[in-house]
């Protein structure tokens, strides 16, 4: 007789870090309180269809990784404006996680995120635990998950220890999104999206050679596909330049 499948025990909001930090001005970003537009209706159609495969899985737990095929394409400030659509303000809690310890983007959107601080490194070294590494974004229910101090040698994302912190994070939020490698980098921008429940692809206009994307896509599968974000198209009949 199959038994049922059973979470593991969620992490109280108490166990996560209360230390906060706030995204650096000018950055763009969408938020849910903003009023409709063109680029903000597209990350907020973006969150619907990640919902939709959300729903038949049950509420915590979603891993959603976010790639592209290349270096340069926009894929950090697009997992960044990912999570917050996802939290619906203050709805649903989510982590957004960095997943490449090799060249870590993340910290430059953010305001007192200094190269020493600890993060996925550490937690996979188990120098500290998952919720002494996260922060909180201030006035949101998102949290971040940095790189940390890095000095990779091998790839430690592909190994059991990342399988456990990514259930630890399952447990502990409703949605995870991974801010991935690209995949025609690294193995362990590969190793992230197996483990994931879907995969959103960022790819620029007039930069991303269709060979990548079509590797890519290849590579993935139509199974893991929840979609495809276009950066960097002129918008020229609403007279300025789409981030997106």
């Amino acid at each position: 007789m199959d038994l049922p499948l059973t979470r593991p025990p969620r992490l109280e909001r108490e166990g996560i870090s209360q230390r906060t930090i706030r995204v650096k001005e000018g950055v763009p970003l969408i938020l849910h309180a903003d009023p409709p537009s063109f680029v903000a209706e597209q990350f907020r159609s973006l969150a619907v269809h990640v919902e939709e495969r959300i729903n038949p899985i049950g509420t915590w737990g979603y891993v959603l990784t976010v790639t592209s095929p290349e270096e340069g394409e926009g894929k950090t400030l697009t997992s960044i404006n990912v999570a917050l659509t996802l939290t619906r303000g203050e709805e649903r809690r989510v982590l957004l996680l960095e997943g490449d310890l090799w060249r870590p983007q993340l910290p430059t959107y953010f305001d007192g995120v200094g190269e020493s601080l600890p993060g996925l490194q550490q937690v996979l070294d188990r120098a500290i635990s998952l919720p002494e590494a996260v922060l909180s974004v201030e006035g949101t229910s998102l949290d971040v998950l940095f790189a940390g101090t890095t000095h990779v040698t091998g790839d430690k994302m592909s190994g059991r220890r990342m399988s456990e912190v990514l259930a630890e994070a399952r447990a502990a939020y409703e949605v995870v999104v991974i801010d991935s490698p690209p995949m025609e980098l690294l193995a362990s921008a590969r190793s992230l999206a197996a483990r994931s429940d879907g995969v959103l692809l960022v790819v620029r206009a007039n930069q991303t050679r269709k060979r990548s994307v079509e590797k890519t896509l290849a590579t993935l599968g139509p199974e893991k596909m929840v979609g495809v974000v276009l950066n960097g198209v002129r918008l020229s009949n609403k007279g300025y330049r789409g981030y997106y």
